[in-house]
C-alpha cells in the first residue's frame, strides 16, 4: 500500500494499517518512494559509460551491459537471467550505480569525473565522446 503522509486521510489510514500491523506481530517492509531517475542523471550515467568505454574499447551498451552484471543488477525470471533496466531506478538507485562505475572505473587506471567536473569541463568532454561516437 502507498500512503502519502502530507495527505491526512492517508496519514489516519497509514497510522491504522501500522496499528494493526503491530498488533498482529506481522513481518513488514517499509521503504520510501523516490521518484525514478532524473534526465540529468541518466545524461550523466550515459557520460560516465561512454569515458569507460573510450578507455576499455567496449560500446555504450557493452559497458552498461559489465557494470550491470558487476553491480548484481540481475534478476531472474521463469529460470531466465535479465538486467535491470536503469529507467526502473529511483535516484538514489542510480546515483549508487554510478559511484559503482566511478570507483571500478578508477580500479582499472581510467578516470571517470564527477558530475559537478563534467558541468565545469562539459565541452571537452562532449568533444572527446563525439570524436569516439562511431566505437560507442
Amino acid at each position: 500500500m502507498k500512503f502519502d503522509l502530507n495527505n491526512p486521510v492517508d496519514l489516519a489510514r497509514f497510522e491504522t494499517r501500522v496499528l494493526s500491523l503491530k498488533l498482529n506481530k506481522k513481518k513488514v517492509e517499509l521503504k520510501e518512494i523516490r521518484q525514478n531517475r532524473t534526465i540529468k542523471q541518466n545524461s550523466y550515467l550515459h557520460v560516465v559509460l561512454s569515458l569507460y568505454g573510450i578507455y576499455s574499447g567496449y560500446t555504450l551498451e557493452e559497458a552498461k551491459t559489465l557494470f550491470k552484471r558487476l553491480a548484481g543488477l540481475v534478476y531472474e525470471k521463469d529460470g531466465n537471467k535479465f538486467l535491470k533496466s536503469t529507467s526502473d531506478m529511483d535516484t538514489k538507485e542510480l546515483t549508487d550505480f554510478i559511484e559503482f562505475i566511478r570507483e571500478k572505473s578508477a580500479v582499472e587506471g581510467c578516470y571517470i569525473p564527477t558530475s559537478e567536473e563534467y558541468l565545469t569541463n562539459k565541452y571537452s568532454i562532449d568533444k572527446e565522446i563525439d570524436n569516439h561516437k562511431k566505437y560507442l
